[in-house]
């Protein structure tokens, strides 16, 4: 079952396969973490979505009307839980170390990494500033790679909305990270 398409274990889970949800699964798994890592600002959130995510995604599964759209689908579900979650909290408290504990390769410490650790630190608590609508594009669209199309699919609106949100993003993220 390793060799099948994605498509073809998306129809699979649709028809009860567990095989196939826990092979999905895994490879979202990891996707799915630490993108709800970066919107909620912290791991132990970003766990709870993920879970819920998931639960979510096996239960409802064949309200999925193109198994090719899978991937789109799983990312609605995790903005969707994410904001639910995050709506109930009311309160965003970011855990420092939470690029670290997203982050699933290991590395050597070297001078250069530290300091772009840093960096990444100091962006992200940028970025962890701006209000929900503007951080979920940035970090779908620089963190998870997506183009503004694809996230237009996942966060249903218009491709120009997604254009302007990633403007004002950009904008209040010169503003937030002066130049040293």
């Amino acid at each position: 079952m390793n060799n099948l398409t994605e498509e073809a274990l998306v129809a699979r889970m649709k028809q009860g396969d567990n095989d196939a949800f826990a092979q999905i699964y895994k490879q979202y798994r990891d996707l799915v973490f630490r993108t709800a890592c970066l919107i909620s600002g912290n791991a132990q959130d970003g766990e709870d979505i993920t879970q819920e995510t998931f639960m979510k995604a096996y239960l409802h599964c064949k309200e999925l009307k193109s198994d090719a759209m899978f991937r789109y689908w799983l990312f609605k579900i995790l903005n969707r839980t994410a904001w639910q979650l995050l709506n109930r909290k009311k309160s965003e408290i970011p855990d420092e170390t939470v690029l670290d504990k997203a982050d699933t390769k290991g590395s050597l410490f070297t001078e250069d990494i530290l300091l772009r650790k840093e960096e990444q630190t100091r962006v992200y608590q940028a970025v962890m500033k701006l209000d929900y609508k503007l951080r979920l594009v940035v970090i779908l669209y620089y963190y998870n790679e997506l183009s503004t199309k694809q996230i237009a699919k996942v966060i249903d609106c218009y491709e120009g909305t997604v254009k302007s949100r990633l403007f004002t993003a950009r904008k209040r993220l010169k503003q937030l990270l002066p130049e040293e």
